[in-house]
């Protein structure tokens, strides 16, 4: 051990991750092609779990998707599952089998350093999640207290499908459907 590093089996682990406070996994070697999760050559930044949650936020549609759910939808397999094709197509450094999806779910609610921006390829901003958690939240407590959940022009919704969805808003069911796999 030496300068808070540790070597184990040519892989370096730092201390802590700077958000959880987990064991971070560094690249040993340099000239990763990964496109997302790459691993750091450094001995600072985030775990795999983190850096899976800072992906999902950064990401657009699946941050303005997911900031509406609970992040309890990473313990459905089918989404995991899309998630490492996800990992398969962008060549990530991390393994599948690397995540722990229930210290995902356990950490969401953890502050992050740096705020989402929006931008040309991501309209939203760290307001816009920011604003979703507590509409969460209030919609959970409704639901546990057993209240009709919102209507929609004064009409209660159930959507069962991507093209009622369509018909909300021209083109959302295609998007969700795409994002999805």
């Amino acid at each position: 051990m030496k300068g808070g590093e540790i070597i184990i089996n040519e892989t370096l682990f730092s201390i802590e991750c700077e958000r959880c406070g987990a064991k971070c996994k560094v690249n040993p070697k340099p000239g990763s092609n990964a496109k997302m999760l790459k691993r750091g050559s450094q001995a600072k930044g985030f775990c795999i779990n983190c850096a899976v949650h800072d992906w999902l936020r950064n990401t657009y549609p699946a941050n303005l998707l997911l900031a509406t759910l609970s992040p309890d939808v990473f313990r459905l397999e089918h989404i995991q599952q899309q998630f490492i094709g996800i990992m398969r197509a962008g060549n990530a450094d991390a393994n599948p089998d690397e995540i722990n999806w229930e210290a995902v779910i356990t950490n969401w609610d953890l502050p992050f350093k740096t705020k989402v921006k929006a931008g040309a390829t991501n309209p939203c901003s760290q307001e816009d999640l920011d604003r979703e958690p507590a509409e969460r939240a209030k919609r959970e407590a409704m639901f546990k207290e057993g209240l009709k959940p919102p209507t929609i022009c004064g009409e209660q919704m159930t959507i069962t499908s991507l093209e009622q969805l369509n018909e909300l808003e021209p083109g959302l069911g295609d998007e969700l459907k795409r994002c999805l796999g």
